[in-house]
């Protein structure tokens, strides 16, 4: 993971901000249920966190071998029109970001409205980064 996201992290970690580290079979069980395969990035935060953010953000992940948020968000989606390619990171409201697990790893935005994936980060430690950032300064 990104030395910078680290010490972010590290700065603005509070009690009870992420799930905290998971087992491979956790993993490995949303992303057989997904029918993906979870870019190394995105899989190196959820191997360590779980799921959750600093100041605020909330990032989808996997919370245990029972339950995983980024499967229950990535599904929700896929209902409305979600391309099966993308994981559900975060929801915004009006939008989700989600995850490319197929071509060059990128990040998109999405809307159930227009169906539009529009390119907004080229990896998944570009969106944390940015994400976390924002989240900091927005926080003090």
């Amino acid at each position: 993971m990104n030395e910078k996201l680290l010490e972010m992290i590290n700065e603005y970690l509070e009690n009870g901000d992420f799930i905290g580290e998971v087992s491979n079979e956790a993993i490995t069980k949303a992303e057989n249920t997904l029918e993906v395969a979870f870019p190394l990035q995105y899989k190196e935060f959820v191997k360590n966190y779980g799921s959750g953010g600093i100041c605020g953000v909330d990032i989808l992940g996997v919370e245990g071998e029972e339950y995983a948020s980024v499967v229950e968000g990535t599904e929700r989606y896929r209902k409305l029109g979600l391309p099966k390619k993308y994981i559900v990171l975060e929801n915004v409201d009006e939008f989700v970001y989600c995850l490319n697990t197929v071509e060059g790893y990128n990040v998109v935005r999405w809307d159930d409205l227009s169906k539009r994936e529009v390119v907004r980060y080229t990896s998944f430690d570009e969106f944390l980064l940015d994400n976390f950032q924002e989240a900091v300064d927005n926080w003090n």
